[in-house]
């Protein structure tokens, strides 16, 4: 298991995988295990990992790496074809972990490789695929959100970092903010859902989560306002609009939009419900 949100880690059979000779044979299982669909050209993770050296001495430390890496995890079980349950194995069958050719390598896709992006990534696609009349009643869609929000412990590859590659550090934060949006977006619609069945607590939970992770997210700022008001914290959700005032005009030099200003003079006039609009 692969743990790449937050503080990095990798487990064989619940137990944790001794060090990495190195951060590059680190970040080399990362990217494949990131981006499993596709193999890749070496000449792609030479430059993307010693992009200052000469190719002979990149091509020769990838080598090395994908050496360490097969001695750091052995051949795993089968991961069984056309299942929908992420982890089915065959545990009589073993693969490598790596397919290669003298040109691309690949995370084997046979291989029982679990991580903490690959589960999240398919619990939010199902969502974005499910064929539902309205997110906000499908019990299913909720849960999946539920499980999804749990994987995320922090930013993408938040304690690895690779300063002698600009190209790694700007694909890792690439996938970063993209991670940051979809747990965000899974966020808000799990607070909406919240609202909607007036369970503040739940609700409250929901939008404090999102300001921590973007502490100028104008529409959780509007969710939680919308929630302390429900819930007979009146005062509370007008001094939640100053924060956010503050902190949008020290940090971007802005005032809050159309929508957030309407939403305090709501609360302000005594006339926000249940029914009003939850971002």
């Amino acid at each position: 298991m692969l743990s790449m949100y937050g503080r990095f880690q990798a487990t064989l059979n619940s137990k944790p995988l001794p060090g990495f000779r190195t951060t590059k044979v680190q970040a080399l299982l990362i990217y494949l295990a990131a981006e499993p669909t596709t193999p890749h050209r070496r000449e792609t993770l030479m430059s993307l990992l010693w992009p200052r050296m000469p190719e002979r001495s990149a091509r020769q430390n990838l080598r090395q790496s994908l050496y360490n890496l097969r001695r750091s995890i052995p051949d795993l079980p089968l991961q069984l074809p056309g299942s929908e349950t992420p982890g089915l194995i065959e545990m009589e069958t073993a693969v490598p972990l790596l397919l290669t050719n003298r040109q691309t390598i690949q995370l084997n896709p046979q291989a029982n490789v679990q991580s903490d992006v690959m589960q999240f990534e398919q619990l939010t696609n199902a969502v974005q695929t499910h064929d539902h009349l309205d997110i906000f009643h499908c019990h299913d869609c909720r849960q999946k959100l539920e499980k999804a929000i749990a994987l995320y412990k922090g930013n993408f590859l938040a304690d690895i970092y690779l300063d002698d590659s600009n190209t790694f550090e700007e694909w890792a934060e690439i996938k970063r903010q993209s991670y940051r949006r979809r747990v965000l977006d899974a966020l808000e619609t799990l607070t909406t859902i919240a609202i909607r069945q007036a369970s503040y607590v739940e609700a409250r939970a929901y939008a404090e989560k999102q300001l921590e992770i973007d502490d100028l997210r104008e529409s959780a700022y509007r969710q939680l306002m919308q929630v302390l008001a429900l819930n007979g914290q009146r005062s509370a959700a007008l001094t939640l609009y100053e924060t956010c005032r503050r902190l949008l005009f020290e940090e971007l030099a802005m005032a809050p939009s159309t929508r957030t200003t309407e939403r305090y003079q709501q609360i302000q006039g005594g006339d926000l419900t249940v029914a009003t609009q939850s971002t």
